[in-house]
């Protein structure tokens, strides 16, 4: 990287220059509210934008302040993210905002380095606060940013070594050491890329920063940043099996460190022989001689390292004394219809 390039003043400028006009008027904006902006990070994090908005208003509607959150319960707050995926984004802004109520007298700590302490809060995350709630001088690291710094600077580097964050966080660190509104400067480069600077076919023609940008100068905009070719994702094959009577269904949670973590699913047979499946389940509850119709098959949850293959079977069962026998006998939990369609559910299951 040129380092007289670094030290240029112009690409900061320009980009704060054009953020004042061109920024996205998003709710969360026009606050410097530590938590309303912890809140838009968490919920933006493997969201798109014009989803994200929606859950956003709807946790500030729910619960507009940290007490609120905090008080709330874990099946509250579950059924509010539900849709968005991750759920360990969600259980960790509980967990947070519990620590934050006891430990830090309902306030977000005002650095870097005490927030990244707390759970869900990552580098990223902590800095976006810290500089914008705060005006701390600590650059984010993104994709976004990533991309617009390795296409302005020509920087060859690999995005998928352990260390590229710290190799782009030292470059943000040259170019922002002038930098007086950090918080601006964050939201302007997050913003740009986003819009301007995107992954693909990105707005070159109507980019300030185009005369000087080294990748759009050499032709290979759309090359950079280098990254490794994508890991091939694991297969896997869910069959579920729906044992229900006239109002509930049985059901469990998913405890043990996968997919879904503590969401509701029904009875689950993992085999890709949709036969070997339902011969498990059978020889499981042999004594109660069931009957399982395969109603659903071949829907897929898409996550991003794995593809589910997902199957229903469908067992009706009449007899509440044997319904409740099953529920024994399989160690699951019974819930109402209504209340299940309400809970934190696979989306695979939700649909």
């Amino acid at each position: 990287v040129n380092k007289n390039k670094l030290n240029d003043l112009t690409f900061s400028s320009k980009l704060t220059g054009w953020y004042k006009k061109e920024k996205r008027m998003l709710p969360f904006r026009n606050t410097k509210d530590p938590y309303k902006i912890w809140l838009s990070e968490i919920i933006l994090q493997q969201t798109q934008m014009i989803t994200g908005l929606v859950y956003y208003k709807n946790f500030i509607i729910k619960f507009p302040t940290i007490q609120s959150l905090a008080s709330s319960s874990e099946n509250k707050i579950y059924s509010t993210w539900k849709g968005l995926g991750y759920y360990n984004r969600a259980k960790n802004l509980l967990k947070t905002a519990k620590i934050i109520t006891k430990k830090h007298n309902g306030k977000l700590p005002k650095n870097s380095k005490d927030l990244i302490l707390l759970p869900g809060i990552g580098k990223y995350t902590a800095a976006a606060i810290a500089s914008i709630c705060y005006n701390e001088k600590t650059p984010v690291v993104d994709a976004n940013v990533y991309r617009v710094l390795s296409r302005y600077f020509g920087v060859f580097y690999n995005i998928s070594k352990s260390n590229s964050y710290n190799h782009y966080y030292n470059i943000s660190k040259s170019i922002t050491k002038n930098v007086s509104k950090m918080g601006e400067y964050n939201q302007a480069i997050m913003d740009f890329g986003a819009t301007i600077c995107t992954p693909k076919k990105p707005h070159c023609k109507n980019c300030l920063l185009m005369l000087d940008c080294e990748a759009y100068k050499t032709n290979i905009v759309e090359k950079l940043p280098i990254k490794k070719k994508k890991l091939k994702k694991t297969k896997r094959f869910f069959n579920y099996f729906i044992i229900e009577n006239k109002d509930s269904y049985l059901v469990q949670k998913r405890k043990k460190k996968d997919v879904w973590l503590n969401l509701l699913e029904f009875f689950l047979v993992e085999n890709k022989s949709l036969k070997k499946a339902e011969i498990y389940f059978l020889n499981k509850l042999k004594l109660f001689e069931l009957k399982p119709k395969l109603v659903s098959k071949n829907h897929k949850g898409i996550l991003s390292h794995q593809i589910i293959n997902v199957n229903f079977f469908s067992i009706y069962i009449s007899d509440l004394f044997m319904f409740n026998k099953i529920k024994k006998h399989l160690k699951v939990q019974k819930i109402k219809k209504r209340r299940f369609k309400k809970s934190a559910i696979p989306k695979v299951i939700d649909n």
